[in-house]
């Protein structure tokens, strides 16, 4: 058993989060056992009164083979795949790169506060099967998919139909348990064939498997998916093929029609806001409050490596950055980085809050000396993150970062 002295604040809702003073919380076997007010618990503590704890971050949607290429910039979605994403993501094919690739980038998730994120690989069986290892010898927590493509990309990335099927079943069949899976993950509509994707969609669809891709980025690819399959719509083209359903999570969705979100909320499809990315290659604002009135679930995701951190507390500030019109507040910030993003994951009975039964996946984040944590701290800890450094990590009540 280990009991820690400090100041909660637990994601309740998007509108909601409790803030728990001078709290002990105490975890043994991984496990959270109880949340008391320190008034009511007797024994031994560890003293982080000077720190805010919060649910270890959550990161939606991750590119880890780009890691390496954050802020290598070009103007536009389509022209930074061509010069930047796929020269990268064929040094991947190498195991000895993505082996450190991959411990590396673990690393800098850790530091950041991340403790289960939804990842894509480059397109090779032996870059996702790294991953995967390498997540498991250290402890990460994760869903993780091997980036298929058949058609439309570079020979050196493209592979046949029957190799990113063959070898995305393979992976989802070795890699099961509920903290590192597999999720299947056909880049996006122009370079999968309509044979993958209807083969991805019935798959799923019968065996209950997790789809991630991306969806509606950029003007320039959504002409590019018309043209190619001669739909009326973007996301027609993965309501055909069965790519929609409640345990899809699709990137970006920034250009929808009324039409869309109706497809997208009546089959219960989520989407992965990654507010940065969508600055940094110019390729819109985010439908905010009309993806809202559609009860569409969302969370946030990095993006990286067209993101340029993997703060998930930034990117919870660029979600209010980038929009224009709508405020969103810190409790809404903290939820979309836990406990909402949680729920999209399939994950939120054990993950995404301080819940006594839950899995003691934590994140410490101190404060300068003298600093009073209020219920206000909470804004501050969202908008004015570099007031407090993180000190502490724990997942599966593990030390994972003790910077103290």
């Amino acid at each position: 058993m280990k009991n820690i002295r400090t100041n909660i604040f637990n994601p309740v809702s998007p509108e909601t989060a409790a803030f728990l003073p001078d709290f002990v919380i105490s975890f043994e076997k991984g496990k959270i056992s109880s949340l008391l007010p320190f008034r009511k618990f007797h024994g031994a503590w560890e003293d982080k009164r000077d720190c805010i704890c919060i649910p270890g971050l959550i990161d939606l949607h991750v590119h880890l083979s780009q890691y390496r290429i954050s802020g290598l910039y070009q103007p536009a979605l389509l022209p930074w795949l061509r010069q930047s994403v796929f020269p990268e993501e064929e040094r991947s094919h190498n195991p000895y790169y993505t082996e450190k690739l991959s411990r590396d980038f673990y690393k800098a998730q850790i530091a950041a506060g991340t403790t289960f994120s939804i990842i894509y690989t480059a397109p090779f069986v032996e870059a996702a099967q790294c991953a995967f290892e390498v997540a498991s010898d250290m402890g990460i927590r994760a869903k993780i998919g091997m980036t298929m493509m058949d058609m439309n990309a570079p020979d050196t990335l493209k592979h046949s139909t029957d190799y990113a099927l063959r070898h995305s079943i393979d992976l989802y069949e070795k890699w099961q348990d509920r903290s590192l899976s597999y999720i299947f993950t056909p880049r996006f509509a122009p370079t999968c064939s309509a044979k993958l994707m209807q083969e991805i969609g019935s798959f799923a669809k019968k065996h209950k498997a997790y789809i991630q891709s991306h969806l509606s980025e950029n003007p320039d690819e959504i002409a590019w998916v018309k043209e190619l399959f001669g739909k009326n719509s973007y996301t027609d083209v993965y309501a055909d093929f069965g790519i929609l359903g409640p345990r899809t999570i699709l990137g970006h969705a920034i250009h929808l029609s009324d039409e869309e979100l109706d497809m997208l909320s009546s089959s219960g499809t989520a989407i992965a806001h990654c507010p940065d990315s969508n600055f940094y290659l110019k390729s819109g604002e985010y439908p905010l409050r009309r993806i809202s009135e559609h009860d569409i679930p969302f969370g946030l995701g990095s993006d990286v490596g067209a993101g340029t951190s993997l703060n998930m507390l930034y990117h919870a500030k660029m979600m209010n950055y980038r929009q224009t019109k709508d405020a969103i507040l810190a409790e809404e910030m903290l939820y979309r980085i836990t406990l909402g993003s949680a729920k999209i994951a399939g994950m939120a009975d054990l993950i995404g809050s301080l819940d006594t039964g839950k899995d003691a996946d934590m994140v410490f984040y101190k404060a300068p000396a003298g600093f009073d944590i209020t219920q206000q701290s909470l804004s501050q800890l969202c908008f004015a993150p570099d007031i407090f450094k993180i000190c502490k990590v724990l997942v599966l009540g593990k030390d994972m970062l003790d910077l103290a």
